[in-house]
């Protein structure tokens, strides 16, 4: 497993956490390759969650300019892969990049920059391969720490080691950058967007994934049941008030919506049956 060189000025890890991906954390590491940041500037540490398509095997064979290292976990999922990772890097800075994104060459560049001049948590620009860009969420003029995701986003080390890393609590798809993003919040650190530090997702959004939708809403349940804050209820759309209402308006409503209606109708069945599952217990 290469490493950066003794003694250089290696500022970012760069975290990716992967399971039987090869082709994409293919083209994902070209794209690293190509970054303005010097190689000797910045790692990239991949984590092997239960990939069984070779991706150890290309690993262990991949010469790449930068410092690589990777570890193999048993399916743990992305949280815990994540603290994997993390707990393995080295730079002051982290840039978590999930295997399905493309930073483009000034990304890395850029957010060492913002960093070095001021630490916090920066949120880089993505779009999906057919153009379209996700939404990110402010408050009082200030970008609120529901925009923190595992695609393209910055976070100074020391702190995410203050909050204790990933939450590991969580059991499938969805929630566990936001949920990290709340605790962060909590402690004080600030959040800024930085639109010139670009990405591409491979795909489109998964809001035609009914699967994903009813998964995430079970996660963003299980994150609101752990810290029982109502603030973190609301904002990740699961309070049982709010529940109460989805369900009684959605299923007639959603027509209206579009595809975003059907998300949010399987969103909030799949936060019900774990609010139900718990309660029943």
């Amino acid at each position: 497993m290469r490493q950066a060189a003794k003694g250089s000025p290696m500022e970012i890890s760069v975290i990716i956490p992967t399971h039987n991906r090869l082709s994409l954390l293919q083209h994902k590491m070209q794209s690293l390759e190509a970054q303005q940041l010097p190689p000797s500037q910045f790692e990239v540490i991949v984590i092997a969650d239960g990939c069984t398509d070779g991706t150890q095997e290309w690993l262990r064979d991949y010469q790449p300019p930068f410092g690589l290292r990777w570890s193999a976990t048993p399916g743990v999922g992305p949280a815990k892969a994540r603290n994997v990772g993390i707990n393995l890097a080295q730079g002051k800075f982290l840039c978590l990049s999930d295997d399905d994104v493309w930073l483009a060459p000034q990304t890395l560049k850029l957010f060492q920059e913002a960093q070095l001049a001021r630490p916090a948590v920066y949120i880089g620009a993505m779009q999906w391969e057919n153009g379209e860009k996700p939404a990110l969420s402010y408050r009082l003029g200030g970008l609120h720490w529901t925009a923190l995701n595992g695609a393209n986003s910055s976070v100074p080390l020391d702190v995410v080691n203050c909050v204790g890393g990933f939450w590991e609590g969580f059991s499938g798809y969805g929630v566990e950058d936001i949920e990290l993003g709340y605790r962060l919040a909590k402690v004080g650190v600030k959040f800024y967007y930085l639109p010139e530090a670009k990405s591409i997702h491979a795909g489109s959004p998964p809001i035609s994934d009914m699967n994903r939708a009813r998964s995430a809403g079970q996660q963003a349940m299980q994150a609101y049941r752990h810290h029982r804050d109502w603030v973190l209820g609301f904002e990740l759309g699961v309070h049982p008030v709010l529940l109460g209402l989805k369900l009684a308006i959605l299923p007639w409503a959603k027509g209206l919506i579009g595809r975003r209606g059907d998300y949010e109708l399987a969103y909030a069945w799949g936060a019900w049956e774990a609010y139900e599952a718990r309660r029943t217990r």
